[in-house]
């Protein structure tokens, strides 16, 4: 079994059944921007603890946080939508009015709540051979060119493969990182389940 059918498929069908988990979701994509995966399990802690006052939801973060608390049950409605109609595009683009979500984290979210979608960072661009900025949104852009990207970005990661491998190789890559201290891709899957209130063993 891949870590995506045990780990992401499971999350995302309790996201579209349970707003608490959807919200969980949420928090866990904000938190995980520019910040190294294996902090996820104090970082969420910490939210849970002292919700939009935590320590972590510094920057646009937490405004992002408000925006998902307060419009959490239109995006899961938005989500049991795209999950039936494979409008993988229109999701993104709604979850894009979140504050600090770019095409990536949004795509990331998405992949957490309907089991499609990718996670292009930087450990992917790079693999990619794609800089950084490649998928940025200038705020200038129109929404037809908000669109076009959309769609471009879909499109790279499915030529390379469909969402779970996405999820399973990006879990080995970080694995692969010694410096973070996992033991295997499955535990950096696991570490995802936060989302259920799932706490890692160890933390």
């Amino acid at each position: 079994m891949s870590y995506f059918t045990k780990d992401c498929q499971t999350i995302a069908e309790s996201a579209l059944r349970d707003l608490d988990t959807f919200k969980n979701v949420g928090a866990l994509v904000l938190l995980s921007i520019r910040q190294p995966f294996f902090v996820m399990p104090q970082q969420m802690r910490d939210v849970w603890e002292n919700g939009r006052e935590s320590r972590f939801l510094f920057g646009h973060k937490r405004a992002g946080f408000d925006f998902i608390q307060s419009h959490a049950t239109r995006l899961q409605g938005l989500a049991r939508i795209a999950k039936d109609s494979g409008d993988l595009d229109s999701y993104v683009l709604a979850l894009l009015e979140c504050p600090n979500l770019g095409i990536v984290k949004a795509s990331f979210f998405a992949q957490m709540t309907v089991a499609d979608g990718a996670c292009l960072d930087s450990h992917n661009l790079k693999r990619l051979g794609l800089a950084e900025t490649f998928f940025r949104l200038p705020k200038s852009l129109k929404l037809e060119s908000v669109h076009k990207r959309i769609r471009a970005y879909n499109a790279v990661w499915r030529t390379e493969g469909d969402s779970a491998y996405w999820w399973n190789t990006w879990c080995d890559h970080v694995a692969a990182q010694t410096r973070n201290g996992f033991e295997s891709g499955a535990q950096v899957s696991q570490f995802h389940r936060l989302a259920l209130r799932e706490i890692p063993n160890g933390f």
